[in-house]
């Protein structure tokens, strides 16, 4: 299953007609993350947990209308879990590959709509206790570690203000379950609000 979301990912770009040439970006803003889990109590301590989001992104024209828009965005995520006498807070840092197809009805300005899949690579995490301090977040296939890769399906909604300046809002819904436990689930969601630029 993993080698063929890979593989698949990987095919998007290759599949594409391009209209004309590349406009290149960045953008900037804030991540509203949450996290699904099928653990009732966890349920009840569960809060969210503000970061932020920066990056790179392209726009590739398949028409007047639609465009595939690939992002490189280093993103953080995680929840905090109050426990009522202390709280903690699960802070992470990713790598995040939102590949979104876009519609707009006028490509130079107004509202764009935007779906695709998108690929998530946690480099380092920590848990940050009131009680027990610092804690450095164990990545691997063990019991009790945490998984590296995310898969995720991103929703777009933003406007072009120009040819160059843009304001978004996503939906990042996780598929992937962070724990290797089989009878537990942790999945991280994210809200984001954006302000981006497009190059001359």
């Amino acid at each position: 299953m993993k080698k063929l979301t890979i593989i698949a990912l990987l095919l998007i770009p290759a599949s594409i007609t391009f209209a004309q040439a590349p406009k290149f970006g960045f953008k900037a803003g804030l991540n509203f993350n949450s996290v699904s889990t099928n653990d009732d109590d966890l349920k009840d301590e569960l809060g969210g947990r503000t970061s932020l989001h920066f990056g790179v992104i392209t726009d590739f024209s398949m028409s007047k209308s639609l465009s595939f828009q690939p992002q490189l965005l280093f993103s953080g995520r995680g929840a905090k879990i109050d426990h009522g006498d202390h709280a903690d807070v699960y802070a992470f840092n990713s790598l995040e590959l939102p590949l979104n197809f876009t519609y707009r009805k006028d490509p130079a300005k107004g509202i764009f709509l935007g779906v695709g899949p998108s690929l998530g690579y946690n480099l380092n995490g920590n848990i940050k206790s009131e009680e027990h301090g610092n804690e450095e977040v164990e990545f691997g296939s063990g019991n009790g570690e945490i998984k590296r890769v995310d898969l995720g399906l991103n929703a777009l909604l933003g406007y072009q203000f120009s040819n160059r300046y843009f304001v978004s809002t996503n939906y990042s819904a996780g598929l992937s379950n962070w724990s290797n436990n089989s009878n537990s689930s942790w999945r991280n969601n994210i809200i984001g609000i954006s302000l981006g630029v497009f190059l001359k």
